[in-house]
């Protein structure tokens, strides 16, 4: 689904400097898209569901945990190399960040003076509006047009936000969330984004040992569990769903053989879940799939890059090569 709500965007004049826009988006959709994944074979819900206001927050928070190294190793990657990547995009001009969250991880790269525009991208509308709101007034000669909507469906931007000198920011291995095909899909689309001669900045996670990947999708904290089961509770207020959290708990695991790690919520007994129109009881034992996190090595994730119609320009990891962050650009 294409376009802007209300002819595009609706303007808050404090501060002056952000535009608040808001992609059309139908409830319909997303409750049908519920239906589709609960009446599957082997259930399924969308990780973009894990995102109202609290799920952005205690996302942010898990990044904070020890066991959570992608955010840390990719921070170091930034520390390192920033400079050698904003001289890799000479023409820079606009900072566009799909699944922005609170807009902490483009600080670094905000506090470039070429980067004069900032387009955020983010579902949960109250959360982008407040971390945009904070940004904006801490940052005058910035202008930020907040896009509130999912980005997988934000597939062109506001005519307000210039073409030339685009560089699409996707930090934190969120392409791993997608299976191979949809990701192919999501790149070509942010190569649309970039526009032509523009670039986009990624961060990947890279394959290692069980034990570390496990670790870091099951905190000692317990905020990955609490993340995964507010999914349902997001569901349930926002579609009128009924889906029980208490019958459920969390559960992540590695699976080598599909190259990535696997996200479910597993009951505890038998319960009925009801979407809309549609009812489904499942047993104990059985499992809701929410998400999956590939790890790419290096050449497997450019070849994708290149199917998507984006060309390599340079990639950085760390000692440990934990991690790498990629610099593409519109081919």
């Amino acid at each position: 689904m294409e376009g802007f709500a209300d002819g595009g965007k609706s303007r808050l004049q404090s501060p002056r400097n952000l535009r608040v826009h808001h992609l059309s988006q139908a409830s319909e959709d997303d409750l049908d898209l519920v239906k589709t994944g609960l009446s599957a074979e082997s259930p399924w819900l969308h990780p973009k569901f894990f995102y109202d206001a609290r799920g952005s927050v205690l996302f942010d928070a898990i990044t904070r945990t020890p066991e959570y190294y992608p955010t840390r190793v990719e921070a170091d990657i930034f520390d390192r190399f920033l400079p050698q990547m904003l001289a890799r995009v000479a023409n820079r001009r606009v900072l566009v960040e799909p699944g922005s969250g609170s807009c902490e991880k483009a600080m670094s790269l905000l506090q470039d003076a070429q980067l004069q525009h900032y387009a955020p991208i983010e579902i949960s509308r109250d959360y982008l509006v407040s971390c945009c709101g904070r940004l904006a007034a801490s940052h005058p000669e910035l202008t930020v047009d907040a896009i509130c909507g999912d980005f997988v469906q934000c597939r062109s931007l506001p005519p307000e936000v210039p073409e030339a000198g685009r560089l699409v920011f996707f930090p934190g291995s969120t392409i791993g969330n997608f299976d191979p095909d949809q990701a192919r899909d999501l790149l070509a689309n942010f190569r649309d984004l970039a526009a032509e001669g523009g670039h986009l900045l990624i961060g990947t996670d890279l394959p290692k040992d069980r034990a570390t990947l496990e670790a870091a999708y099951n905190d000692s904290e317990g905020l990955t569990a609490r993340f995964n089961l507010n999914m349902l509770s997001h569901l349930n207020h926002r579609l009128d769903c009924e889906l029980k959290p208490g019958a459920f708990r969390h559960e992540a695991f590695y699976n080598e053989a599909a190259g990535r790690i696997e996200m479910h919520l597993v009951c505890r007994r038998a319960t009925e879940l009801r979407a809309g129109d549609l009812r489904r009881r499942l047993a104990p034992g059985d499992s809701i799939h929410t998400e999956s996190s590939y790890k790419y090595e290096p050449d497997t994730f450019l070849a994708l890059a290149q199917s998507a119609g984006l060309a390599p320009v340079e990639c950085w990891t760390d000692p440990k090569a934990w991690f790498a962050v990629h610099l593409l650009r519109s081919a």
